[in-house]
């Protein structure tokens, strides 16, 4: 198999489009080429170092992208030249997430594929297309028109993109489903604090009086 430097070196751009037919050809396709692409991107896009740090990442992320030009009907050489090349147009020499990628393999702004997949529930490709549904989701399923729907959601997945590219962005912490309780927190909750204990009149007789208060 031909790699991707090999197909623009030697002008491949408008070769015609590998059709396919079967859901595993299509999966054939993507794991045939990932190397390739790989390799090119990482050529074009020096940071990709300070994005997949490990051996693990690096082939964890290979993967997702394989599984992304899946499900996103990338099937033909000439989507992933357009996909390239479009890297090589970026001022920013960062690593592009899955979702990037395949909407510059299509040739459509990157905001209008994570809109569709919003539209149509399908998986996020990357924390800032997460954040931008979270931000938009119910506003646009429930009052606004498509027009005003599309303007708001590409401000936002805009906005978070360049959070994302910034480094400023992260995944938020996820709280246990129930709290820690230590020995001394449940004995401070059980110990019941009278006024009469407290000088009278004073600020903690007063608090404790509203406590018993609410008893």
């Amino acid at each position: 198999m031909k790699n991707i430097t090999e197909f623009v070196n030697h002008d491949h751009i408008t070769q015609r489009p590998v059709h396919v037919n079967q859901v595993n050809q299509i999966d054939d396709f993507a794991m045939q080429n990932i190397n390739s692409i790989f390799k090119e991107l990482c050529s074009v896009l020096p940071a990709w170092r300070n994005h997949l740090r490990t051996a693990e990442e690096f082939k964890t992320t290979r993967a997702s992208f394989a599984k992304g030009m899946i499900e996103n009907g990338i099937v033909s050489m000439e989507q992933v030249l357009r996909g390239l090349s479009q890297a090589r147009r970026q001022e920013s020499d960062f690593f592009p997430s899955v979702g990037k990628f395949c909407s510059w393999c299509k040739g459509e702004p990157e905001w209008q594929g994570a809109f569709r997949r919003m539209l149509n529930r399908m998986p996020v490709q990357s924390l800032a297309e997460k954040r931008a549904r979270q931000a938009t989701s119910w506003a646009i399923r429930n009052k606004l028109p498509a027009l005003a729907a599309e303007r708001r959601f590409k401000l936002a997945f805009e906005k978070y993109q360049g959070l994302e590219e910034q480094g400023l962005l992260t995944e938020l912490v996820q709280l246990p489903p129930n709290s820690v309780m230590t020995e001394f927190d449940k004995q401070r909750n059980s110990t019941t604090v009278r006024p009469e204990q407290f000088k009278a009149n004073s600020v903690f007789a007063r608090i404790a009086q509203k406590g018993a208060n609410h008893e």
